[in-house]
């Protein structure tokens, strides 16, 4: 069983990564933090008429991120978690900004 130690956070998201592929997602891998404060997120592009979809079958609104022309979609999975939601302490929907250094890169 999983436990909440970072290596077996940054495994549940390697594996949500893997099943979205797997599937013919093209998701993306968020490292946010850095040294022993690394935090992964699995992130998916979405269109704005996905994120209406996804805005009407959900409780709260989808997040989305915008990186240049790119918008995902976070998909954190912590207990209590909701789709398309990130905690703000890691993303602050205000200031439209990260609270620490982030990578993105395309999941393989």
């Amino acid at each position: 069983m999983l436990s909440n130690k970072n290596g077996d956070q940054q495994a549940r998201a390697e594996l949500l990564g893997k099943l979205l592929a797997a599937a013919g997602e093209k998701p993306y891998m968020l490292k946010h933090g850095s040294g022993k404060e690394l935090y992964y997120m699995v992130m998916v592009p979405v269109s704005d008429d996905e994120a209406a979809e996804w805005n009407k079958g959900l409780k709260s609104k989808v997040t989305l991120i915008s990186l240049g022309k790119l918008k995902l979609a976070p998909l954190q999975l912590e207990e209590k978690a909701e789709i398309g939601s990130v905690e703000k302490q890691l993303y602050d929907p205000d200031a439209s900004g990260w609270t620490s250094t982030i990578a993105l890169m395309r999941f393989k």
